[in-house]
């Protein structure tokens, strides 16, 4: 019988990921199953428990939305752990969505008991004279990444020109907002983005959009594939992996191949 340690932001969501995790445990609990929580103080701290967990043999879960479980990933990519997913009660995040989890709790407790581990991709973004970050869905650079309506806006007033450099190719496209997927981005304030990339593909797919408020956002040129991307603008803007903020371009993102082992 597995043995879980639950990683749970308090603060995320209103305490939506700890809403969700009350009947999970629940669930697992009453199958025998042995669960822990561990409640952090911030997405750094999160990846210190998880690391922990994972090192005394634990399966570790992802209690939240796509920030903590790109904070997990980014902690057990390259090891042998394997950890599971358990999204917040509001919105099951574009990670867990591209998985196919179950939002019940009896049925996600099924999955997480008797679920095989497979691999999935994660991507690692670097900047210089800066800690690495990870991440599991996308990284966002430009109006995607701003946090609020204000600043998305501000963002999208005008277009920057984004110098993408794909497995040592480079190119040139102007628009408000760049994205490195490594899993399918649909939906929110910049549009349907790469629908059809997949967590365990090998590849990442970037692409420039544009548009702005109250224009139809359209991706400018072709989606490129690689593993190794880096980015550049022409002026400041803001940078988000999963939604946690990270440092602005120039950075790179790195594709690790099969890097976490994943219940689902």
């Amino acid at each position: 019988m597995r043995r879980f340690t639950a990683i749970v932001n308090p603060a995320a969501g209103r305490a939506a990921g700890a809403a969700a995790l009350i009947p999970l445990a629940r669930a697992l609990r009453g199958a025998g199953a042995q669960v822990e929580a561990e409640y952090s103080r911030g997405f750094g701290h999160a990846a210190e428990l998880a690391g922990r967990a994972a090192a005394s043999g634990r399966t570790v879960l992802a209690v939240g939305g796509d920030g903590m479980a790109g904070t997990v990933a980014g902690a057990l990519a390259g090891t042998d752990a394997v950890c599971g997913l358990v999204p917040g009660a509001v919105g099951a995040g574009v990670v867990a969505r591209a998985l196919g989890l179950p939002r019940a709790a009896e049925e996600l407790a099924e999955l997480l008991l008797g679920g095989e581990p497979r691999p999935v991709d994660v991507l690692r973004v670097e900047a210089a004279e800066r800690p690495a970050a990870a991440a599991l869905g996308a990284v966002w650079i430009g109006a995607g990444a701003a946090r609020t309506a204000p600043g998305r806006a501000l963002a999208s007033r005008r277009s920057a020109l984004f110098r993408v450099t794909v497995d040592g190719t480079p190119y040139e496209m102007r628009g408000h907002t760049a994205v490195v997927a490594n899993a399918p981005c649909p939906g929110g304030s910049t549009g349907g983005c790469a629908p059809e990339v997949r967590l365990d593909d090998g590849a990442l797919d970037v692409a420039v959009l544009g548009g702005g408020p109250g224009r139809r956002t359209r991706t400018r040129g072709e989606v490129l594939r690689g593993r190794r991307v880096a980015v550049e603008a022409d002026r400041p803007l803001p940078c988000a992996a999963d939604g946690i903020p990270v440092p602005a371009p120039p950075l790179t993102a790195r594709l690790l191949p099969a890097a976490l082992h994943v219940l689902r």
